[in-house]
């Protein structure tokens, strides 16, 4: 059996206070290397990875001159890209030991797909060992446990002993290099570039491959009380302005795949204009709290 690859790909900006601690989870078997590529970060970024690559000379680093946001940073990782899958990663995701091998394994049993981790995202008092057991298994589910179409909400953490088709996932998956090499992320994605990662997952949906979700792979997204910079960085308004016209975007450039998978008004400017609300609601009800 060939010994297979995988190039880890992950963005960064302004998280050098987290990278020592998401870094070292992602040194797993079949992993060659790990481009971590900064987004002209303002904090020590250079210098952690720097150090970084003392303990672990797999880690390549690419430093952008200008901004280049999650998109041009991940189109760059897939650029530089060297093993026969990419895995793309976060900078402020634990990724639970023996992920990476269970991914690569169910993509040889579905060929040409993508395989997506389970995803949870971690309170401030959880405890990220126990999470890391990943005891718990879910032996009642339908497809609504993890895909509201009405909503296109995914709920992906739920333990099963079988892995499930999705009409897509969430932003960590892998998927084979020779693929990933033959789309970009668009660019055309502004501020937080909400909706970039699905955006180029259906891209691929709508060429014919397929998603599945891994039953055993599982990537934690720290607390936010600690994940300070990355998108956070963005200011109010340019974010909130930003997303919506990201959801317009999104779904202009998605419609006809969405009316396919989901219930829900996929108008490009509906929802736009509820994203836009949606936010001022939520602005209301806290600052009457």
């Amino acid at each position: 059996m060939k010994n297979y690859t995988v190039t880890i790909i992950i963005p960064s900006f302004n998280r050098a206070h987290l990278l020592p601690k998401v870094i070292p989870s992602y040194i797993q078997e079949m992993v060659c290397e790990i481009i971590i590529v900064d987004d002209k970060s303002s904090d020590n970024t250079e210098q952690t990875v720097r150090s970084l690559i003392e303990d672990y000379p797999i880690i390549s680093y690419y430093r952008s001159d200008f901004k280049i946001r999650q998109t041009g940073a991940k189109n760059i990782g897939i650029k530089m890209a060297k093993g026969d899958f990419c895995y793309f990663g976060d900078d402020d995701s634990i990724l639970k030991p023996g992920s990476i091998k269970s991914l690569v394994n169910n993509a040889l049993l579905y060929p040409n797909s993508l395989i997506a981790a389970r995803h949870l995202y971690m309170k401030e008092d959880d405890d990220l060992e126990k999470l890391l057991l990943d005891l718990d298994i879910l032996k009642h589910f339908e497809i609504e446990t993890f895909y509201n179409k009405k909503t296109l909400g995914l709920y992906t953490f739920p333990k099963i002993t079988a892995v499930i088709e999705l009409p897509f996932c969430q932003a960590c998956f892998l998927l084979k290099t020779n693929i990933a090499k033959e789309q970009e992320f668009n660019e055309s994605f502004v501020g937080t570039c909400n909706r970039e990662e699905t955006d180029y997952i259906m891209q691929l949906c709508k060429k014919g491959h397929k998603v599945y979700l891994d039953n055993n792979a599982l990537s934690i997204d720290l607390p936010r009380q600690i994940s300070s910079g990355g998108i956070r960085a963005v200011g109010f308004l340019k974010r909130h302005l930003g997303e919506a016209y990201n959801e317009f975007l999104f779904y202009k450039r998605n419609r006809t795949y969405l009316n396919k998978v989901s219930t829900m008004n996929s108008n490009p400017l509906v929802r736009a204009y509820f994203h836009l609300i949606n936010k001022v609601l939520s602005i209301l009800r806290f600052n009457n709290n």
